[in-house]
């Protein structure tokens, strides 16, 4: 998951008892065929940002040892010292919390997301290797762990559960395969009925969303889990390949459309933001004479460029966000945009001119070598928005 799962506290809504329950109910209540078990679980999205990427965890019942708990990676403290500014550089802490199921799964159906239910054919001494694993790290003193929204989120953790209890056979199933898509496509598809968040990530994203990804990579999502263990097949000690998953159930269905296979291309929601852009940095240096007014829209999006790229620029050299590094929109949000403020010419103001052209020009460039980030959203809104701002300053220098 690219964003947190919430340290929920909201109260847990009660909801009528219908049929579309009741398989939830028997499942909590009835007693486990073997003496140990364990269940991936697999949530589906929601429309909080921290929702939109879906979750997982893993549920062990264990007769003998009387456990029968959901382990789950996915909580932080808003309220927690510094909050903000570990999120800010990167830094930020999850814990992970051990509760009953019915706590997890009402949760979970009261926020009207699916639920799906995964039984892992997994021997005896293989279960209590997973709940060791797990137990080890529920505890107050090791439950913390540093986030990275692609490579250590909930669903890695997750992940790095099952691959524990199989002895790598996970790792050594999944690194071999080609993920269905890359970093920055998967993010797209997720986010893409939010425009402001979508806005704001595909700003954010630099050049390492954008490379091949293996399917051990891919499990970051909780949905690339639950479909790789589906497919996997495990060796017995007699030499019997056999499938890892033997019981697959949906115990809650949402009401929610699911997300789609591919992103769309929002270019017509870019394109309006770069003609918007346009408008409102040319027009007033058409309509008026004097300065001020001429300038104000130029000058608003130098402050739009300078503060964008500044961020980006941040991002890639003073925090731990490694999505955000060797950002290509900052040939497009440049934050030299700023020395062209006063409008005078000069050797300054016409050295950062020729910058601000040259990176736009190295943004087509870079187009043409393999690696480049996929960015033609944000330049169709950039682009014409940046030749404007140097229209403008060229026209108004004095």
């Amino acid at each position: 998951m690219l964003l947190p799962e919430p340290h929920h506290d909201e109260i847990m809504t009660p909801k009528s008892f219908t049929a579309r329950y009741i398989v939830i109910v028997l499942l909590l209540l009835a007693p486990p065929v073997w003496a140990q078990q364990a269940w991936l679980m697999t949530y589906g999205t929601a429309e909080r940002v921290e929702e939109q990427f879906g979750h997982n965890a893993i549920w062990i019942r264990d007769a003998e040892r009387g456990i029968d708990q959901v382990y789950n990676f996915g909580f932080f403290d808003f309220d927690k010292p510094g909050f903000y500014t570990e999120y800010l550089f990167g830094e930020m802490v999850y814990f992970a919390l051990a509760r009953s199921p019915s706590e997890e799964l009402s949760y979970y159906r009261w926020r009207d997301r699916s639920v799906r239910a995964q039984l892992l054919n997994l021997d005896t001494e293989t279960v209590r290797r997973l709940t060791d694993w797990l137990e080890a790290r529920v505890q107050p003193e090791t439950r913390d762990f540093r986030y990275d929204y692609y490579f250590n989120n909930c669903s890695n953790r997750v992940r790095d559960a099952l691959d524990f209890a199989l002895g790598g056979a996970l790792a050594e199933y999944s690194k071999p395969l080609p993920a269905s898509a890359d970093f920055r496509t998967h993010t797209r598809r997720l986010v893409q009925d939010d425009l402001p968040l979508y806005l704001g990530i595909e700003a954010g994203l630099g050049r390492m969303a954008d490379r091949p990804r293996s399917v051990w990579e891919e499990m970051f999502l909780p949905d690339v889990v639950a479909e790789t263990v589906a497919g996997m097949r495990i060796t017995t000690p007699e030499g019997e390949r056999l499938p890892l998953v033997i019981d697959d159930r949906m115990l809650y269905e949402s009401t929610r459309d699911q997300p789609p296979a591919r992103p769309d291309f929002h270019a017509p929601a870019f394109l309006a933001l770069g003609l918007l852009s346009v408008l409102l940095i040319v027009l007033p240096a058409l309509l008026f004479n004097s300065r001020l007014p001429a300038l104000i829209g130029a000058r608003g999006w130098i402050v739009v460029s300078a503060l964008g790229g500044g961020m980006l620029l941040f991002l890639w050299l003073f925090t731990a966000h490694e999505a955000a590094w060797r950002n290509e929109n900052l040939l497009l949000l440049n934050p030299l945009a700023l020395l062209l403020w006063r409008f005078r010419g000069g050797t300054v103001e016409r050295a950062a001119a020729l910058m601000m052209a040259a990176g736009m020009f190295g943004a087509f460039v870079l187009k043409l070598f393999p690696g480049a980030q996929w960015n033609y959203d944000m330049m169709i809104w950039l682009v014409p928005a940046q030749i404007a701002l140097l229209w403008v300053w060229y026209r108004k220098q004095s």
